[in-house]
């Protein structure tokens, strides 16, 4: 059973994922007059996915951490 402050961080984590996928997207649909503007969008557009990438493991890990029984010994 996962308790509220764990409910509360899994949502911001959500909360995030969501908010970077807008900014991609957005990202990804603005167009670019020159080289250098292409190249500064690639370079945006790759920190993005880094960045959703490593929030989607963070909410894995954190899920997979939430369902494990502790025992104090």
């Amino acid at each position: 059973m996962i308790d509220k402050e764990a409910k509360k961080e899994l949502k911001k984590i959500q909360k995030e994922i969501k908010r970077v996928k807008r900014e991609l997207s957005k990202s990804e649909l603005r167009p670019c007059q020159n080289d250098a503007e292409l190249k500064q969008k690639e370079e945006d557009l790759k920190e993005l996915n880094n960045r959703l990438r490593e929030l989607e493991k963070e909410q894995d890990r954190f899920i997979l951490d939430t369902g494990r029984v502790k025992h104090n010994l």
